[in-house]
């Protein structure tokens, strides 16, 4: 097993990101071809950037900051979208008593691989025409399980476990009497938290399922929330397990979701916005209120899980764990806001318990047709973002994750009965350290829009991650072309989006103002037809 100790996971970060990139691109005169910078990437690079993309929806420029650099949120914070190891690398666990020996896999793997696994565990042929396969040491015994659990710890991929090794027990342990995929990978880039959960429940990736990332261009080009804030789940555009499941037995699986965003609702799919569909359990939060909420024109919020209470009480004994009834968590003063309160294990607590009482009074698991019910444990990804994956408040989040988790597989036991459930737990992927930890830079998108402008006239939409949205209409009034602005962002240097010429990059000291900040710079619609020596890249695994 890889278990690293917390000081060596930046320096393990460190040595797989910088493998097949260099860090310096020496020849500083003319910009490389469009087809020349996408070959110089390493293929698992290419791979994934290719499967995540989808003309209607992604932006019109794909990009990948020079390693490592990366994609900042107005020059702070972390990202955590890109096909590099550090945040693709994520674990894969099968655990069902009697259903599943234990194992460790080195094959590569990836999260296209858990729908046509759940497909097969349930003895299920219709899942057909995906790029996923069936995990056979999963799916071979020919047991069928009453309920399948999939559990996603939203930015618990391998480096964030990797930098709090002591806090996970209950997933050791998990690991140890299941099935671990060790080489387990999202597959796909961008490895944002819409385009992975599809991913899961279609067994598809991006370019086929067409969940691109959080920002997705609809009919029009306007750039809008992938599942537009659980309005509608229209974007995706391939069934997932779950419903192809439901169909063939007549609505009468259970099929559901306990999330904290509707960004979850691509495991499940449209419910009864697809012909034929139900309206499925689906559950996230109303960060207004810190309630469980619905669009009960798709979908139906349980009632026993809209009665779900004992928040205040978690809230409690959080606040009271530092000795000091404050309404605060350590230093924070967040327990009295309802979208900051959602940040903390208090809320882990609250979302486990929900959990287990819809499994319970829901009736997941009580007669012969599998049940299908996916959970998403948002707090590790959120306080990631706020504080970075090295905070004593991720640490936090990933103990109480780890509770929770054994608590549920506890009350499986007894619930559901050994033999009779199997449970996936996975990450969508893993975060960005820290840039000073690893001397990096974050790239300031604010400032890269802004220089774009100046450069071409109004024309920048969103710069992301990964990609760039640009606003055609204005571009054909002034006569700019996409390759043109490409070409530009692929001569971007650091001196335009800094006024620090001193910026240390990877412990090479000095990174030079005139260095380029990206390896890719190039028009999306080409990722599709690029071919390099040794034959097309997005054929292979």
């Amino acid at each position: 097993m890889r278990f690293l100790r917390p000081a060596a996971a930046v320096v393990a970060l460190l040595l797989i990101a910088g493998t097949g990139a260099a860090l310096y691109l020496q020849d500083r005169g003319g910009v490389p071809s469009f087809r020349a910078q996408a070959c110089a990437l390493p293929r698992e690079w290419l791979v994934r950037t290719q499967r995540g993309y989808h003309e209607p929806r992604s932006g019109q420029i794909a990009i990948l900051p020079v390693t490592p650099a990366y994609m900042a949120s107005g020059g702070q914070g972390w990202s955590h979208s890109g096909p590099w190891p550090y945040l693709q690398d994520v674990p894969l666990v099968a655990y069902g008593p009697k259903i599943i020996r234990p194992a460790v896999i080195d094959r590569p793997v990836t999260l296209a691989d858990l729908a046509p696994t759940t497909a097969a565990l349930m003895g299920f042929g219709g899942l057909r025409g995906v790029e996923g396969r069936v995990l056979r040491e999963v799916a071979g015994s020919g047991e069928r399980p009453a309920l399948i659990l999939t559990i996603i710890w939203d930015g618990g991929g391998w480096n964030t476990l990797d930098q709090w090794p002591d806090a996970w027990p209950n997933l050791r342990r998990m690991m140890e009497r299941g099935a671990l995929y060790r080489r387990a990978t999202v597959g796909s880039s961008p490895s944002v938290t819409p385009a992975v959960h599809s991913t899961i429940g279609t067994g598809l990736f991006p370019k086929d399922h067409a969940i691109t990332g959080v920002p997705v261009r609809d009919e029009a080009g306007v750039v809008v929330d992938a599942f537009l804030e659980g309005e509608s789940s229209r974007f995706l555009i391939a069934p997932t397990v779950g419903e192809l499941w439901d169909e063939a037995n007549e609505n009468r699986a259970r099929i559901g979701l306990l999330g904290y965003e509707p960004w979850h609702l691509g495991m499940i799919g449209k419910g009864a916005e697809k012909p034929g569909g139900d309206r499925d359990h689906a559950v996230w939060v109303d960060h207004e209120t810190s309630e469980w909420k619905t669009n009960p024109a798709h979908y139906e919020l349980p009632p026993s899980v809209a009665a779900a209470d004992g928040l205040e009480e978690d809230v409690r004994r959080l606040d009271a764990a530092d000795g000091e009834i404050d309404r605060a968590w350590g230093d924070l003063e967040i327990l009295d806001i309802p979208d900051r309160l959602e940040e903390t294990p208090a809320f882990v607590h609250y979302h486990g318990r929900a959990l287990r009482r819809m499994i319970a009074r829901e009736g997941y698991g009580a007669d012969r047709v599998t049940d299908l019910l996916y959970t998403n444990f948002k707090q590790i990804d959120r306080v990631g973002h706020y504080f970075n994956m090295a905070s004593d408040q991720v640490r936090q989040n990933l103990v109480a994750s780890d509770r929770e988790l054994g608590r549920t597989l506890a009350f499986l036991d007894e619930e559901v009965g050994r033999g009779n459930y199997v449970v996936f737990l996975t990450a969508d992927h893993g975060q960005q350290p820290d840039q000073d930890a690893i001397d990096g830079y974050g790239i300031n998108p604010r400032e890269l829009e802004a220089d774009i402008d100046r450069e071409f006239g109004p024309i920048t939409r969103a710069a992301w991650p990964t990609e760039v949205f640009l606003l055609e209409d204005e571009m054909e009034a002034r006569g700019v072309q996409i390759a043109d602005v490409a070409r530009f962002l692929g001569g971007y240097r650091l001196i335009e989006n800094t006024g620090d010429p001193a910026v240390k990059v990877a412990g090479k000291g000095v990174f030079d103002p005139t260095d380029r900040l990206f390896d890719l710079a190039i028009p999306a619609s080409l990722l599709p037809r690029i071919t390099c020596s040794g034959g097309d890249p997005s054929a292979r695994r």
